[in-house]
């Protein structure tokens, strides 16, 4: 049986994401002194950046998975730290009004949607007031090449389909205010982005971040799964020959 992700796996295949932290920074920059919480920290590459951001602050990665903590682990700083928890739950492993910046990247889509509200009132409990959440996840419409051919090939496993949580800016928006945000008129966006893959980076990101949102637990399924989406991995060049990837991120930036 499988369960969760593979932390190290995971590391070695997201450099997609890492290629973006600057775009993600020049938004909001946190102060020297700044108290952050990284949410959904993952392998904690983006964490130990952030507490090298911070030299008079903190910082403290939250994830559920234990493998991702554990290769997360190997970032270490006098001001960084790692715990265990879920983006639910954030206000129940981080005390309330601690906190001058929640970030989160790439984590909040593997929530299901009815949880989403309550993730965002988590998030506001732990920020102190002025507090800021900033946030970039998968959004409508991302990686709809990918989406489509893994759909495919699930449904020709009697699986269902994907369950990643692509909101609308709307949707969030929404969210937010039910969540006892104020978001303002440039706060919620989504953003398209072409992301450089080649075929070898394309075919260590399905196993290691896509299948997730299938539940494969079964090792055998997995392979098959795997297997196939493999045999039509030509479905995902993009007509002008390249292996890239469109992404569409969800981004929110709001005061608490």
């Amino acid at each position: 049986m499988r369960s969760g992700w593979d932390g190290r796996a995971y590391a070695d295949a997201s450099s997609h994401h890492r290629a973006l932290d600057e775009w993600f920074l020049s938004r909001h920059r946190p102060a020297p002194d700044a108290r952050i919480v990284d949410l959904g920290c993952g392998s904690g590459e983006f964490t130990a950046r952030l507490a090298e951001l911070v030299p008079d602050g903190s910082v403290t990665g939250v994830d559920p998975d234990r493998s991702m903590l554990e290769a997360a682990a190997r970032h270490v700083a006098p001001n960084l730290s790692f715990v265990s928890g879920r983006a639910q739950a954030l206000d129940e492993v981080v005390p309330a009004g601690s906190v001058d910046l929640v970030v989160s990247r790439a984590a909040l889509h593997w929530i299901p949607e009815h949880e989403h509200r309550r993730c965002y009132e988590a998030v506001r409990a732990v920020l102190r007031p002025g507090g800021v959440f900033h946030a970039e996840s998968g959004g409508a419409g991302n990686v709809q090449r990918l989406v489509t051919l893994l759909d495919a090939v699930a449904a020709g496993l009697g699986l269902p389909p994907s369950s990643a949580t692509f909101l609308t800016a709307g949707a969030a928006f929404e969210l937010l205010e039910q969540a006892g945000f104020a978001p303002g008129p440039e706060d919620v966006r989504t953003v398209a982005q072409r992301r450089a893959f080649t075929e070898e980076a394309l075919v260590a990101m399905v196993p290691t971040q896509a299948v997730a949102a299938y539940g494969l637990e079964r090792d055998e399924v997995r392979e098959r799964f795997l297997a196939e989406v493999e045999r039509r991995l030509e479905e995902l060049r993009r007509p002008d020959g390249t292996w890239d990837q469109t992404f569409v991120r969800l981004e929110v930036l709001v005061r608490r």
